[in-house]
């Protein structure tokens, strides 16, 4: 499976990088129809046992990474031609960029869980020896401040919702909940939840096809209005806090040429510049508000050496960065203040957008 829809999929990947750039990838439809055909076939074949669900999410994550590095292999192949590169020494760089980025990746993406998960204080009196229908015992022992609990993972329960719990075995009852940071409120997972939503819908028989048929004539209905149903489906699933900003960037682009009388079509456009900057500063800042969350783990000193705990003088406490309510106190945490600073943002990049390029 990962071969045929691998060899399919790679191909639309590469040719819509090559037309409309890398950006334009569809990589999660190409994902989601990958998951509902292997799910379908498995369901034809009667493995519908969640460890099939498993097999199928590693089946479309292939296929998902595939089409990703496509369609970046053919913009990078194609930018390499316009420049002058060889294209072998250009597939070394490729296959020495993917291998180092799988650790980066993989590495802040454990350290982004860590450092936004959660302990909800969470009362469910729970039988260990009789647990109802979906929940099961992870690991028998999971330390947490010093106390030693059962680490439970409810899916698909009709009594306990989804998600990992500690229980204490002195109580007999559920305490707290384990809320991983991906997936969280800080880390909102949309696609995901969605792939999971086809998986086991399509293999319980559960997915609500009425909904997915109107889907489809949603989109058949769209094309024929002439708007781009691929760009009109990403903004009708992801929420609104994610798509705002999109929104007012575009704005921000509409009055830009609107008083430009000279069409800037380079895509090395001032305005282009800057926002390629305030995204890359959005990200470091926000990796950096998570190693800082990580140094004020109470649990570190048991994670790092000793020598790093003393020179850092671990754990950090909660307060030392806030300087928003040291500095203006309640005003910090006011919608109209962040409101105001946001369209100061928009306004510097209107000026910058509307600067010429030296």
């Amino acid at each position: 499976l990962v071969v045929v829809f691998g060899f399919l999929f790679v191909t639309v990947a590469s040719r819509i990088s090559g037309l409309l750039g890398n950006s334009s990838n569809p990589v999660s439809g190409m994902s989601i129809g990958t998951l509902m055909a292997t799910c379908a076939i498995f369901l034809l074949a009667g493995w519908t046992a969640p460890s099939y669900g498993v097999l199928a999410l590693t089946i479309g994550g292939s296929v998902c990474i595939a089409a990703a590095i496509a369609g970046a292999t053919s913009q990078d192949l194609k930018t390499g031609y316009l420049v002058g590169a060889t294209p072998v020494l250009q597939q070394w760089g490729l296959l020495v960029g993917v291998t180092v980025s799988t650790f980066a990746i993989g590495i802040t993406l454990g350290l982004m869980n860590k450092g936004l998960e959660r302990y909800i204080p969470t009362e469910i009196p729970v039988n260990l020896a009789a647990l109802p229908t979906g929940v099961k015992v992870e690991r028998a022992t999971f330390e947490h401040l010093g106390k030693n609990y059962v680490l439970v993972n409810a899916l698909g329960s009709s009594q306990i919702p989804d998600g990992e719990y500690l229980y204490d075995p002195g109580s007999e009852r559920i305490e707290l909940q384990w809320a991983q940071g991906i997936g969280s409120d800080k880390a909102p997972a949309p696609q995901a939840r969605l792939m999971a939503t086809v998986i086991n819908g399509i293999l319980s028989q559960r997915l609500p096809w009425r909904l997915v048929l109107m889907g489809v004539a949603l989109v058949i209905a769209v094309e024929i209005l002439g708007i781009r149903s691929l760009a009109f489906a990403v903004g009708a699933y992801l929420s609104l806090g994610t798509t705002a900003t999109m929104f007012a960037g575009g704005m921000v682009r509409v009055l830009v040429e609107a008083t430009t009388k000279k069409k800037e079509e380079s895509e090395a456009s001032p305005g282009a510049l800057y926002a390629s900057g305030l995204i890359a500063a959005g990200g470091v800042f926000g990796l950096l508000g998570i190693v800082i969350n990580l140094l004020e783990d109470p649990e570190i000193s048991n994670r790092v050496p000793h020598w790093l705990t003393a020179t850092l003088g671990l754990p950090w406490r909660a307060d030392l960065f806030a300087f928003g309510p040291k500095v203006l106190g309640p005003l910090s945490t006011s919608n109209l203040l962040g409101l105001i600073m946001f369209l100061i943002l928009a306004g510097s990049l209107f000026y910058f957008a509307r600067k010429k390029l030296d």
